[in-house]
């Protein structure tokens, strides 16, 4: 639906055409005159201007020629029951969109602001294609994991994802903040909208007002045009705002008004715009900290943080470390025509040792690192990468004595596990355990008294 200004000093005129366009849904503001309208552009953004022609002063023409010049991105469709086709062709000129004849015909009226509202949205995506951040496009937007932790918070973001609070994602860099964004949209009724993403981090602190809500020309050195801002070109959409514990505090009070108001205006300007647009957010940093510290205000962070979800390292979450690996290995390998057989033990020990600084972001590089360079078809301990052998030693467990002991402490916490899950699917019979895993009763006897598991207290605990 759209913001529409009217423009007639007939009233009966303006008294239809307002009732009709608001039946069907639309947010109508009039004036009576083209001085009026003009002071009311100037403070107001409007999606679409409906103006008569022939008004006392300012006529329609000239009224067309302000509104380009203010906002030469509304839509302007001229009304009148006297026009010549010369005069209809030098509005178009200047930059009218359509004009009607009165009396208005109801569907022609509908049929002309819905056409204006496509080019207005054209003109949306045009703009974000040549203003969005370089950045590639990942089309996947599943989180794929094995950690119940994760599991457990994708189940909460599918029920928040069909609203339009604010959510705040946390955690270390790396994590899958953006992954989870996108999730969330996806899962959202604004699915098919824009879905900007702005990481405030690596915008200028100078420029990043300009990028949020855009400039008019003159407003600074350097503005030589008028700018639009992400949080215009995504009307209707959803920005995710990556870092914004980078935001400096003058910004942070604009930025609280669009969450409280949903209205902001361009740098150097007056005018008012009215933003539906969902905002997701996400940091790395302690944003309670830094608001005892000055540094953040308690009132954004509240604003944000209706919902919150905290994405843990990958250190917590082991389970999805060879899961990660193995389904990155798949992908480079199918990649860079490489044939990938299998992940040495002592790889695996390797990884799921390492404290992952950089979380999954370093997982993945270094499957990529060791994919390229496998020419074997096994991924060996010498394709990792020194700084992750560098940490192992630093522990002592790269020492033959300490790395076996430590490796065959996760093979017999695997095995006790393993064996303990199928007794208790077979109600504690051996034998019909035995056969379930291919393994003789006999030998399955003999690794349960080796490893100490009590059957008994298996199925009573």
């Amino acid at each position: 639906m759209a913001k529409i200004l009217v423009v007639d000093d007939e009233i009966i005129s303006v008294t239809i055409i307002k009732s009709v366009l608001e039946q069907a849904g639309h947010t109508v503001s009039t004036a009576n005159d083209g001085e009026s309208a003009l002071d009311v552009i100037k403070r107001v953004k409007f999606d679409i201007v409906l103006t008569d022609f022939n008004m006392p002063g300012m006529n329609g023409i000239e009224l067309t020629k302000e509104i380009i010049k203010f906002a030469p991105d509304s839509v302007v469709i001229l009304i009148t029951a006297f026009i010549s086709i010369r005069a209809a062709v030098e509005s178009i000129k200047l930059g009218a969109f359509d004009y009607l004849t009165k009396p208005v015909d109801k569907e022609e009226l509908l049929l002309s602001v819905k056409r204006g509202i496509e080019r207005m949205n054209l003109v949306k995506e045009n703009m974000l294609l040549k203003q969005q951040l370089e950045r590639v496009e990942n089309p996947e937007f599943t989180y794929l994991t094995e950690s119940n932790e994760i599991k457990n918070i994708l189940k909460e973001a599918i029920k928040v994802a069909k609203s339009d609070s604010t959510i705040l994602i946390t955690g270390s860099n790396g994590t899958g903040k953006e992954v989870l964004a996108k999730y969330i949209f996806k899962n959202s009724n604004r699915a098919d909208s824009q879905f900007v993403v702005v990481n405030c981090a690596a915008i200028p602190e100078q420029l990043l007002e300009s990028e949020l809500f855009g400039h008019v020309k003159g407003s600074f050195t350097g503005a030589i045009k008028d700018h639009k801002g992400y949080f215009e070109i995504a009307d209707n959409g959803t920005i995710f705002l990556d870092e914004i514990g980078e935001i400096d505090t003058m910004l942070q009070v604009k930025l609280l008004r669009v969450l409280q108001e949903r209205q902001f205006s361009r740098v150097g300007d007056t005018r008012i715009i009215s933003s539906n647009v969902r905002i997701l957010a996400a940091t790395n940093r302690d944003l309670k900290r830094m608001i005892e510290e000055g540094k953040f205000r308690e009132d954004l962070y509240y604003r944000l943080n209706v919902f919150e979800f905290h994405l843990p390292d990958l250190k917590d979450r082991t389970e999805d470390i060879l899961f990660y690996f193995n389904k990155f290995v798949s992908e480079f390998a199918k990649n860079n025509d490489k044939n990938v057989k299998k992940i040495d033990n002592e790889v695996k020990s390797l990884l799921i040792n390492y404290t992952w600084p950089g979380n999954i972001r370093e997982l993945k590089n270094v499957a990529e690192r060791a994919t390229i360079l496998c020419d074997t078809g096994v991924i060996t301990t010498d394709l990792l990468p020194k700084n992750i052998i560098g940490k192992m030693e630093d522990k002592e467990i790269l020492s033959t004595n300490d790395y076996n002991e430590n490796k065959n402490k996760l093979i017999k916490d695997f095995e006790v596990k393993f064996i303990i899950k199928h007794l208790k699917l077979n109600k504690g019979n051996v034998a019909a355990t035995a056969r379930s895993i291919n393994f003789h009763p006999v030998s399955l006897r003999q690794k349960i008294a080796k490893l100490g598991i009590d059957v008994d207290e298996v199925m009573t605990g």
